[in-house]
């Protein structure tokens, strides 16, 4: 895997072990690392991201495919919105989460693993949202279907890292 050799290679050459401690301090700054109740706080955000990214795209994206009839234009501008709100959500909360083990978290194969399906996911979101102002074809449902398929990914990743 890409991700992980490149990770690798940075924690060989020391270059990883300065994010390693800054998240490290963010971890101690914020309460997070050294809380259990500031820990799941942080942690019910992250869920409430999710669920605010999840839902919404996923109602969007069979929208697209053309499998849920019943949303207009705005509906699902709607939805993409706050899929928008849910993604940072999920970010801000995921980098403190992060923050609490970042040593044992870059070391994990599942993390990892998220990550890189993430970084696809959020890509494609962003090439989607630029095209559909212009055009809705069978390349938008290409990508719907794509969507969805990367997120459930994501999502049972972020599950995974707990049990790896």
């Amino acid at each position: 895997m890409p991700v992980v050799a490149a990770i690798s290679m940075l924690a060989a050459a020391g270059a990883g072990a300065s994010i390693v401690e800054s998240l490290a301090a963010v971890g101690q700054a914020s309460g997070v690392a050294r809380s259990a109740l500031i820990y799941a706080a942080v942690s019910a955000g992250h869920v409430l991201g999710i669920a605010l990214l999840l839902g919404p795209i996923i109602l969007a994206d069979l929208a697209i495919l053309g499998v849920v009839r019943t949303l207009d234009g705005l509906g699902v501008a709607t939805l993409r919105l706050t899929a928008r709100i849910g993604v940072a959500l999920a970010m801000v909360t995921g980098v403190l989460l992060l923050s609490s083990k970042p040593a044992e978290y870059f070391i994990n194969g599942a993390f990892l693993a998220k990550m890189g399906v993430l970084m696809l996911a959020l890509s494609n979101a962003i090439v989607f949202e630029s095209r559909i102002a212009r055009e809705r074809d069978g390349i938008s449902r290409i990508q719907a279907g794509v969507s969805i398929a990367l997120w459930l990914t994501v999502l049972a990743l972020g599950r995974w890292i707990a049990f790896v």
